[in-house]
């Protein structure tokens, strides 16, 4: 049994916490000082495809004794702000956000113990302390596999993939999520509103082709192929947590999706328009005024 602490308790922490401690793992999950007040003491795990459980997860404001995994879950907006809740040495960091510039705060912080990663769940925080988790697997791709935390992804029943270089596992993720969570945002509703507007699947599978190339030319191996018939393929109910910030006003997240493929394409000369009109179109109806000196 290892030590994990899970900084982020939104859809994605609550998920992964209640698995490693159903898996047997010792768990400790970070919680805003607010949200710690009302925490009842354990998740509660709603699922839409199998029977839910609950497990005790201790929960403290501040990480106050060594943990062998801390698991980075917060949205990107919230990284340095939550990070001041760790006062004690960690072993590995596996940070599980979206884009890529998570990593460098993370790297001044923690050197190379960060390990990159992505995971692959639909979960909703529908209460302090409880989520729904709408996803039947769950997957999670790093850039490198330590022994520490492939053996508690085991036990927790979740799927552990090496994905190669860092660049290649968090471009591969970016690929797919950022078109797909553009447009759903856009469309205001799962991804089957997103094919019934022509105009937006035009724009979904273009900003497609504009990350892959993007990725490329920064480094990545990406399969541009497959991430279309990703595309075409996935269930049209499919929603993103970026939908659901949009909605409650918070945009933040939209720069950690759009930015890197927008950054790239500039520094490449690869023309974005697509993914451009898709950010300008989210931030607009976000009602979120755009950062001062930025076009879209």
């Amino acid at each position: 049994m290892s030590r994990h602490a899970v900084l982020g308790a939104g859809g994605v922490g609550l998920a992964l916490a209640a698995a490693l401690a159903r898996g047997g793992e010792d768990v400790t999950l970070l919680l805003r000082p607010a949200s710690l007040a009302r925490y009842p003491g354990t998740v509660t795990v709603h699922h839409g495809l199998r029977a839910g459980f609950a497990v005790d997860v201790p929960a403290a404001a501040t990480l106050t004794r060594p943990a062998d995994v801390l698991w980075v879950c917060v949205k990107h907006p919230d990284l340095t702000g939550a990070l001041t809740s760790v006062a004690a040495d960690v072993g590995v960091v596996v940070p599980l956000l979206n884009g890529t510039a998570h990593l460098p705060p993370l790297r001044e912080r923690f050197g190379d113990r960060v390990v990159a990663g992505t995971i692959r769940i639909e979960a909703t925080r529908t209460a302090v302390g409880e989520v729904r988790q709408e996803s039947l697997f769950t997957e999670v791709e790093l850039a490198g596999a330590p022994g520490v935390v492939t053996a508690a992804l085991a036990a927790a029943g979740i799927g552990c993939t090496d994905g190669g270089s860092e660049i290649d596992v968090l471009w591969r993720k970016l690929a797919l999520l950022a078109p797909l969570a553009l447009a759903t945002t856009c469309a205001a509703g799962p991804l089957d509103a997103v094919r019934a507007d022509e105009d937006l699947t035009r724009l979904m599978l273009a900003c497609a082709e504009e990350a892959c190339a993007a990725g490329r030319a920064e480094g990545a191996r990406l399969d541009r192929g497959r991430v279309l018939r990703a595309l075409t393929r996935a269930p049209g109910r499919t929603r993103t947590s970026l939908q659901r910030d949009v909605a409650q006003g918070r945009a933040g997240e939209l720069d950690a999706i759009a930015g890197p493929i927008r950054a790239a394409g500039a520094r490449h000369g690869i023309p974005t328009p697509a993914t451009d009109e898709l950010a300008h179109r989210a931030r607009t109806d976000a009602g979120t005024p755009l950062p001062a000196g930025t076009r879209e």
